[in-house]
């Protein structure tokens, strides 16, 4: 994942800014006040009065769905993730339970096109806290790596674990926004911004013997309500894939914004949204909008996903991705947690894990199959963590894990058959062949173009320092 450059905030919000000032000076300029007499407004009253409604329906429409994109694609997630056979071969489990994976991530598998991990077991659980608080109880790791992710809809993070509470069997309570009780006697409260929420769990497996170890403690983590006897409500009706791409986004919006209780600082944008039906203090109806304002909103719809599909977030660049990247914790950066959630759902907090990834290599050449390349550790310059780090290739296009005759997906200081050289320093080859030294790691990478995750578990602050460098990808002769 790598973080837009600054010049792109600014040049879309600078566009936005002039088609409202714009449209402003419009508005002053077409409205009937004592310089101008009725009868010379009236013939083109009806025409600026739709120019008025497609424009602000467009302008703040693009605001908004930018602002809810993370929420409507939750709710799609959830949808498709607790509904019976939705899907037969995907994630399934019932609200307030958790869904377990029970092998490690290989291609093709449930989390493909999402670049998963091949280092941890996933586990995953839809929450509704709106008939109170449920318990999250997670085992004794005894110091095995896990992480709980709690996310609200609007995908910013809370984490529990090795790194946040330690590995000793805990209870975690998970409320909602107004929520109001004791927290009982042993428990650590996570309070999250929405009603509707989610959990990610990840268990670290040490090579495929560890596997059924590593499951069966996974299996010991649960949920259940706080209060036993709370009656379980009946969730309300959820978007789908193809409320991303009408006008159903800003129905299911406005129902998210009435339904739950509003962020600080956000009072000047609702109101905003209130002009186009679509703020918490209106309802809004599709039926009655007029067909300027239709047209705007559909317009706002087709811009919005086609700013955030083009947006250049896997573009091509130089080098590595920044480390300690703005994911978790967006604050009013609307865009940048919308560019998240379009290209990968939630992103944890640096603290708890860095993703640097790099699709170019030192020559400034996309990664390519077709070519054969080094990466090497030198001895004093391993990545720095608490935990542990390990490197992936993905295949470009499909976002996937490579397949290969080894089934090796990832290398890292866990790999039980680590190769270092004379000097202590770690090569790794990225081709599609064997390497012929023998003191060198391979990770098969296949024909096409691929790029690079390096996954920094507990990472110490000097990883997250802009001091700490990763190696360059180099070029070689097969």
């Amino acid at each position: 994942m790598q973080k837009l450059p600054r010049s792109f905030h600014s040049g879309f919000l600078r566009a936005l800014r002039m088609r409202l000032l714009g449209l402003v000076a419009l508005l002053v300029a077409v409205v009937p006040s004592g310089l101008v007499h009725a009868e010379q407004a009236r013939p083109d009253s009806e025409a600026v009065r739709a120019f008025r409604d497609e424009q602000l329906a467009y302008t703040v429409g693009l605001q908004a769905y930018l602002y809810g994109y993370p929420v409507i694609d939750y709710g799609r997630v959830m949808h498709e993730q607790t509904t019976a056979n939705a899907d037969p071969h995907g994630v399934y489990a019932p609200i307030n339970q958790f869904f377990f994976q029970t092998q490690l991530a290989s291609p093709g598998g449930l989390y493909a096109g999402r670049a998963p991990n091949n280092d941890t077991l996933y586990f995953t659980g839809w929450l509704d806290l709106r008939g109170g608080p449920v318990v999250v109880e997670a085992p004794d790791t005894h110091d095995r790596y896990y992480a709980l992710t709690y996310a609200d809809f609007y995908s910013e993070v809370q984490h529990t674990g090795r790194r946040t509470t330690g590995t000793q069997a805990q209870k975690i309570l998970v409320a909602g926004p107004d929520w109001q009780g004791d927290v009982p006697a042993g428990m650590q409260l996570i309070r999250l911004k929405t009603r509707l929420g989610y959990v990610l769990g990840r268990v670290l497996v040490s090579g495929p013997k560890d596997l059924k170890a590593a499951n069966v403690l996974m299996t010991q983590f649960k949920i259940h309500p706080l209060d036993a006897s709370a009656t379980e409500k009946n969730l309300p009706e959820l978007p789908t894939t193809t409320s991303l791409a009408t006008v159903d986004f800003f129905q299911f919006l406005n129902r998210f914004l009435r339904d739950n209780p509003r962020v600080p600082g956000e009072d000047a944008l609702m109101a905003q949204f209130d002009l186009i039906g679509v703020g918490p203090h209106v309802q809004f109806d599709a039926q009655k909008l007029s067909p300027a304002a239709r047209k705007g909103l559909e317009h706002a719809v087709a811009d919005g996903r086609r700013l955030l599909s083009e947006a250049p977030y896997a573009a091509p660049r130089k080098g590595w991705s920044p480390i300690r990247q703005l994911y978790g914790i967006y604050g009013f950066n609307y865009l940048m947690r919308a560019i998240v959630e379009y290209n990968g759902f939630l992103g944890n907090l640096p603290e708890e894990s860095a993703y640097p990834s790099i699709n170019l290599d030192d020559a400034g050449q996309l990664l390519t199959g077709a070519k054969a390349y080094r990466l090497v550790f030198a001895a004093d310059a391993l990545p720095p963590v608490d935990a542990f780090w390990s490197l992936s290739a993905y295949d470009v296009r499909t976002i996937d894990l490579i397949p290969n005759s080894i089934k090796r997906y990832s290398i890292g200081d866990r790999s039980p058959d680590l190769k270092r050289k004379a000097d202590g320093s770690i090569e790794i080859r990225l081709q599609k062949d064997a390497p012929r030294e023998a003191d060198v790691n391979w990770l098969p990478v296949g024909d096409g173009p691929f790029f690079l995750t390096l996954r920094m578990y507990q990472p110490r602050p000097e990883a997250l320092s802009e001091g700490y460098r990763l190696p360059a990808i180099e070029e070689i002769s097969q």
